[in-house]
């Protein structure tokens, strides 16, 4: 029973990747399900989670958290609170991906897995990465993304992921020591890919 983590670049193929090697070695496989799993723990929607993950200036400040008590703002904005503090998501996402690794035998995509697993025995952390034009032109091959936009929707996510993991690792969040295997996806074919993370992991 073994933990797969698979941090990438977006549009680098991790979640290809990391379909292909659940089916192959029989493991669970768990990106969206997890996020869905988040919004329900925090009691917001998935459009208010998916708003905080995305947006650098999407974030309750100390000071609002300490004026109203979680109650208060339910109580008022109802189910979708529209608020999402930060130290709550941290323990809601740390809490759940050690839970979902307790199960074995799954391949987890993004949500700075490989952090909340660092020390945990049998996980097995890998880091997809490519140039910019091998992206974009994934991106809009088999993400379908529009080429007139590609750069920009690129150029942006790659910002707000430097946020996302500074802001849940801290920042050494790119630190190399913290992965098995970096592969560049840019020369190394998908099922390439698959064949040399199994490898590692066996």
């Amino acid at each position: 029973m073994a933990i797969i983590t698979i941090s990438r670049d977006y549009a680098s193929g991790g979640r290809k990747v990391g379909r292909i090697l659940a089916k192959r070695l029989g493991y669970h496989y768990v990106d969206k399900s997890l996020f869905q799993k988040i919004a329900e723990d925090l009691n917001v929607s998935e459009r208010t989670l998916e708003s905080y993950e995305k947006s650098r200036e999407y974030r309750i400040s100390d000071i609002f958290s300490k004026v109203f008590n979680k109650s208060y703002i339910q109580r008022i904005v109802g189910f979708d609170k529209s608020v999402v503090e930060e130290k709550e998501y941290q323990n809601s996402l740390k809490n759940l991906i050690l839970k979902t690794a307790e199960q074995g035998d799954v391949v987890i995509i993004g949500r700075a897995a490989y952090f909340f697993l660092k020390d945990m025995k049998n996980c097995y952390h890998f880091h997809l990465a490519a140039s910019m034009d091998w992206r974009k032109k994934y991106a809009v091959e088999e993400l379908k993304l529009p080429a007139d936009r590609v750069q920009e929707i690129l150029e942006k996510s790659d910002i707000n992921h430097v946020w996302f993991h500074r802001l849940i690792c801290g920042n050494r969040f790119d630190d190399p020591f913290l992965f098995h295997l970096t592969l560049n996806m840019g020369v190394i074919p998908i099922e390439k890919a698959v064949e040399v993370i199994i490898s590692v992991v066996k």
